[in-house]
Order: C-alpha cells, then sequence, then structure tokens
C-alpha cells in the first residue's frame, strides 16, 4: 500500500498544505482541509477518490469539501462519492458547503453518501477494511487502520496520547501520528487534546508499530533533529518525517 501525503501541516502552516492523506489502494482520502484542496488537483488524485475519512470536525480538515464538490460538480463527475465520518457528518457538510455555495448540495451530479462511524465499526471498500478508534481530540475524532493483504496503515487524526489507538495501531505497518509539539512546550501550554512528540514515540512504542511517520506539527516546533531525539526517548523504530507530496510505500 501507498500513502500519499497531499499535506503534513498544521491549520495554519504557511509552509505546508493541511495534513491531508490520500490511500490510492483504497481509493481513499483521509481528511480535506483547505490548504490541501489545491494539492489534490495539482497532484491529479481528484479523479482516483471514490471515498474520503473526516478524523474529526476541524476546519483545517474538512472545510476544502466545499470546494471540492464544487469542482467535481463543474467537471461533471458521475462516479459516486462516500464521505465516513463521525455522528453528524451529513449535517456538518451541507452546513459548510451551505455557507460556501447556497443551494449547491443537492445539484452536485452525483450521488454523494455518508456513512456514521463509531469506534465498533468495520467497512469494506475497495477489497480494503477500515476499522476506528476514538481519540483524544473533540467529540467527532475518531483514528483509522486501514488493512489489505496483511498490509496496514493507522492514521491517529489529532489527538493526545490515547489507550484506544494504541490498541488499533497494534502490530501496524505504518502508524502516521499527530506530532505538534515538544513535551516541554505541551506541559507548559497545557495542550490536553494534542500529541507531544515524545508521546507519539509511546503510542508507536506501545503499539509495537513497524515504522512511524508524524505530520501536523507546529510550525514553530523547532528542526527536524530536536524532533527526532525526543521520540528516540521512547521509539527505536523506523521514523520519518515525511514532506507535502511525499510518497511512502509500506
Amino acid at each position: 500500500m501507498k500513502i500519499n501525503f497531499v499535506g503534513v501541516g498544521e491549520a495554519f502552516d504557511e509552509n505546508h498544505a493541511n495534513t491531508c492523506l490520500f490511500i490510492e489502494d483504497a481509493s481513499l482520502l483521509i481528511d480535506c482541509g483547505y490548504s490541501a484542496i489545491q494539492r489534490i488537483w495539482k497532484k491529479d488524485i481528484h479523479n482516483k477518490i471514490n471515498t474520503i475519512f473526516i478524523s474529526h470536525f476541524h476546519a483545517d480538515h474538512t472545510f476544502g469539501l466545499p470546494a471540492l464538490l464544487l469542482r467535481y460538480r463543474e467537471e461533471k463527475r458521475e462516479t459516486p462519492l462516500t464521505i465516513i465520518s463521525a455522528k453528524g457528518i451529513e449535517k456538518y457538510v451541507r452546513n459548510i458547503t451551505e455557507l460556501a455555495y447556497p443551494n449547491s448540495i443537492d445539484k452536485l451530479g452525483f450521488k454523494l453518501t455518508f456513512k456514521e462511524i463509531d469506534s465498533d465499526t468495520s467497512l469494506n471498500i475497495e477489497s480494503t477494511t477500515l476499522s476506528f478508534a476514538k481519540a483524544e481530540h473533540i467529540d467527532s475524532s475518531f483514528a483509522i487502520r486501514i488493512e489489505k493483504d496483511s498490509k496496514s496503515i493507522t492514521y491517529s487524526g489529532d489527538t493526545g496520547y490515547c489507550a484506544k489507538i494504541v490498541e488499533l495501531a497494534k502490530d501496524t505497518g505504518i502508524l502516521v501520528h499527530e506530532a505538534y509539539t515538544s513535551q516541554k512546550d505541551k506541559e507548559a501550554k497545557e495542550l490536553k487534546k494534542h500529541s507531544s512528540f515524545l508521546s507519539c514515540g509511546l503510542c508507536a512504542a506501545n503499539s509495537a508499530c513497524k515504522s512511524l511517520a508524524l505530520v501536523h506539527i507546529s510550525r514553530d516546533s523547532g528542526n527536524p533533529r530536536a524532533i527526532k531525539e525526543e521520540v528516540r526517548l521512547a521509539y527505536k523504530g523506523t521514523l520519518t518525517i515525511p514532506d507535502d507530496s511525499e510518497i511512502i510505500e509500506i
């Protein structure tokens, strides 16, 4: 399986697009923030997307959806599209699309389906199994595990350290984890709902994942060497900090 890192940035990073992944083997887009949307077309993956998973209802993970849907309409898409997320996803997407482009969501020209998930949900798409775990961020936050042909990818979404994600990521091929800031900064700013580099390392070590990729890093978090040194206090496996447009194959 391949992970195409469309974007790896946090909400307000001027150098990186919002964190957004594309799993080609499953035709699956993960998150769709406002600064990721242009890269979806630039990377020419827009016509490969059949399913979108939204990790939680924050703008840097969702506000690209109205533009995505309306550009699909302009380009006369006919292929059905499914959006998967927490309870309330249809109302949420309808509301933000109505604000952006009134009276448009029911005139897209293709079938748009919504599927609500919880921690017990298991879905099969494109011969791929999707499973989920509640994350520690906001009420709508979920992590996802994607499995196909004995290979797996787990994505945390935004979260603090979370035992449920550790369990979801057990022995996964790669854990893609939100890594917002240093442990010192996390404690100083009381960022309970985001992960430090150390807590990412602990999640990776406790899940025995084969490799760890860090995304959603704060624009003020310092150099990659310092980030990796903090992770290495807990995790000794394969570690990478991907850039926008990087592709990792497992």
